[in-house]
């Protein structure tokens, strides 16, 4: 537990950032309040970010700064990159990507690499996901639907598709990726007002690498969920074909077997 935060907002991990020459696993949380994001090594939850480090430096707009979504890429060459989001900005530009990588005294920096994202205005963007293994960026523009963009800074900003853009009640919420291998599964998206999730193709079609067709919607006991993770790896006897998480407003969490979202639907790993 890391006591005395004020109000962090979304949180991911990441495997093997080099510090003083020696991999470093972190977690990594915006601080929604201060306009910090905050990083810890895993697993003692050591704080290793001096304090704190400053985002969206530059902005005047005061909700232009408040932090909200991360995502983290890690690049084939092992590079660990924040994807960061805020309450509210600019219609193009909405999100940050910075560069983590050791100052030279053993804690972590972060460097502006570019800035990325259209934004409808409508509401907010909140949930971003990151598939390292496709080298993609997922993001929910809330009440339109799922963006998706390069996470390569060097591979440009254009944007590559919108989906799951009919059907959902309410707002577009938090995005997970169930990995059947490096390049095929499952993407799902919660449908906050709904409380079910809708699931999508992680691959696209022959004549669209982008085009993500919706494949089943699930209902789940979590209500207004904001949040989910899953990861497809076998983890004991009861989650042998993984284990999928969704956070309720109620403040617990929900567990279910991949099987039990899968049905005779969708493929287990």
């Amino acid at each position: 537990m890391v006591p005395h935060l004020k109000r962090p907002n979304n949180v991911d991990i990441a495997y093997g950032l080099m510090l003083d020459g020696k991999p470093v696993d972190i977690a990594v949380t915006t601080e929604r309040m201060t306009h910090k994001l905050r990083i810890f090594s895993l697993p003692d939850m050591k704080p290793i970010d001096q304090g704190g480090l400053d985002m969206f430096v530059g902005e005047k707009q005061p909700d232009y700064r408040d932090l909200m979504g991360i995502a983290l890429y890690t690049s084939p060459k092992g590079e660990i990159y924040a994807i960061v989001g805020r309450k509210s900005g600019p219609t193009d530009g909405y999100l940050w990507q910075y560069l983590l990588e050791d100052n030279g005294a053993g804690a972590v920096k972060a460097t502006l690499i570019r800035k990325f994202g259209s934004f409808s205005g409508k509401k907010e963007i909140e949930a971003i996901a990151v598939d390292n293994e496709l080298g993609y960026i997922y993001y929910s523009d809330e009440q339109v639907g799922v963006k998706q963009y390069y996470a390569d800074p060097a591979k440009g900003n254009q944007q590559l598709a919108l989906f799951a853009t009919e059907g959902f009640k309410e707002d577009h919420e938090g995005i997970s990726i169930y990995k059947l291998t490096d390049s095929t599964g499952y993407i799902l998206v919660s449908d906050q007002g709904a409380n079910r999730f809708q699931i999508f193709s992680r691959e696209g079609t022959k004549a669209n690498p982008f085009e993500h067709t919706h494949l089943k919607t699930v209902t789940v006991a979590a209500t207004q969920s904001d949040g989910s993770e899953v990861v497809s790896s076998r983890l004991n006897d009861t989650f042998k074909h993984g284990l999928f998480v969704t956070m309720s407003d109620d403040k617990t969490f929900h567990y279910y077997r991949w099987e039990d979202i899968a049905g005779n639907d969708l493929k287990k790993r």
